[in-house]
């Protein structure tokens, strides 16, 4: 059953763009749109929104446009599908993804996919399409989002209590950011390496999580944009005081107050400084505490 209320916010939306008479502003405000509906949808699991936002990709005139709005589109239902383990939505992100451009936005789109595919075939306990999801990230081509959905895979795994598995699959994705040559900007390999110490300790392999550490604080030391630095090295940060309290290591106590040290813009070095000393002064740790004053 259609839901009134979403009929009522889609015929709004409509009205409101068609009356702009400046093709490419209403074109804009139907792509601004698109992005709005697809995260309706997320939020309320209703595909009405969807259905919508497929429709109105036909008022986009820049194709670029038109491209990146289907990957909203793409990642808003394979989401849905995760939430309602619905293996056709699932299924239909991927046909969807078709009309994302090759490249960025194709790699994007399918990082959503594979993760939707994976959930779904895990949650239904049906390998065989769970194993679908593991050949189509394969195909990703971007170096950034193919780590990105193995990792996702491997939560998934784990989530199951397959941990060696979800291990095989984390180390897939760190050999693919070891290896990539492609990855222009430092901070895209920096926040990669952190979310890989993430997972790695989650999965108990404390040793690859601080070589993934290691490697983050090395790719972001030179960053030379001083937001861009702040802000890994308070994730970077963050990372290890979690890692060394799950550890018992305070060398890893010592790595996050010396990682706050690069912070420089202030919004993130109180943040960051109160959680440091939060979890340092439970730990009595108050020598560390004066180092970050």
């Amino acid at each position: 059953m259609v839901n009134d209320t979403s009929l009522e916010f889609i015929r709004e939306f409509k009205k409101n763009a068609e009356s702009i008479t400046n093709d490419i502003d209403r074109s804009k405000k139907y792509r601004a749109g698109i992005a709005a509906l697809a995260q309706k949808a997320v939020e309320t699991n209703d595909t009405t929104f969807l259905d919508a936002a497929v429709r109105f990709t036909e008022k986009i005139i820049d194709e670029h446009d038109r491209s990146k709005a289907f990957v909203d589109i793409v990642r808003g239902t394979a989401r849905v599908a995760i939430n309602t383990t619905d293996a056709e939505l699932a299924g239909r992100s991927l046909e969807l993804s078709a009309n994302t451009e090759a490249g960025h936005d194709r790699s994007h789109a399918l990082q959503g996919v594979v993760a939707a595919i994976a959930d779904v075939g895990m949650k239904m306990n049906e390998p065989d399409t769970f194993e679908n999801s593991k050949e189509l990230a394969g195909t990703i081509e971007y170096d950034t989002y193919r780590s990105s959905t193995w990792r996702s895979i491997a939560r998934t795994q784990h989530s199951n209590d397959d941990t060696p598995s979800a291990v095989e699959s984390a180390n897939k994705a760190m050999a693919i950011i070891n290896k990539s040559k492609l990855i222009g900007q430092e901070i895209y390999r920096a926040s990669a390496y952190v979310d890989l110490a993430k997972l790695y300790i989650d999965l108990g392999q404390e040793s690859m999580a601080r070589e993934c550490i290691i490697k983050a604080v090395d790719s972001s030391a030179g960053l030379e944009d001083e937001f861009e630095r702040s802000s890994i090295f308070q994730t970077i940060a963050e990372t290890q005081i979690r890692m060394g309290v799950r550890t018992k290591n305070s060398g890893l106590l010592e790595d996050a107050v010396e990682s706050f040290g690069y912070i420089t813009r202030e919004y993130y070095r109180t943040s960051t400084r109160q959680t440091l000393a939060s979890v340092l002064s439970n730990l009595k740790e108050n020598e560390l505490v004066k180092r970050l004053a």
